[in-house]
């Protein structure tokens, strides 16, 4: 009797510290965003820099190599009526670490119909360029 005590103690101990997911893998998950939310604040502050000492471009897209950055895959920029629209392909996670990366910034948003819409679904007011496609996370200046 005491053995059957024993194992169902032993099930449910097992049991109650059995977690159904993998910790580190959501871990290099939120690290990855972490670090991609880091390159799209330090591309857009590269454009800016940029612009700030070559005034002269207005719309368009600036090439990467007048930069001092190295090309991230998927990470993109427009310039439209003198903003910049830094953008890449949305993913689960990548908007809450945009925003906490950005301080809660309200110029971070998703795309939808060509509008731009912030985290909590309001409409922006703002109409993106139609190089952004639909479901881009875009961080605007």
């Amino acid at each position: 009797m005491i053995y059957w005590l024993l194992s169902i103690f032993v099930g449910l101990f097992v049991w109650s510290n059995y977690s159904p997911h993998d910790e580190a893998g959501m871990q290099s998950q939120d690290s990855s965003l972490s670090q991609r939310t880091i390159l799209t604040v330090r591309y857009i502050n590269e454009i800016n820099d940029w612009r700030y000492n070559n005034p002269g471009p207005k719309d368009g897209v600036i090439p990467d190599s007048n930069f001092s950055w190295v090309s991230v895959p998927g990470l993109h920029h427009v310039l439209q009526t003198d903003r910049v629209y830094v953008y890449q392909i949305d993913q689960p996670g990548l908007m809450a670490a945009m925003l906490a990366q950005s301080r809660q910034s309200a110029l971070v948003g998703k795309v939808v119909s060509r509008r731009l819409i912030d985290s909590l679904g309001n409409d922006m007011q703002v109409s993106v360029p139609a190089t952004i496609p639909d479901g881009s996370l875009v961080y605007l200046n």
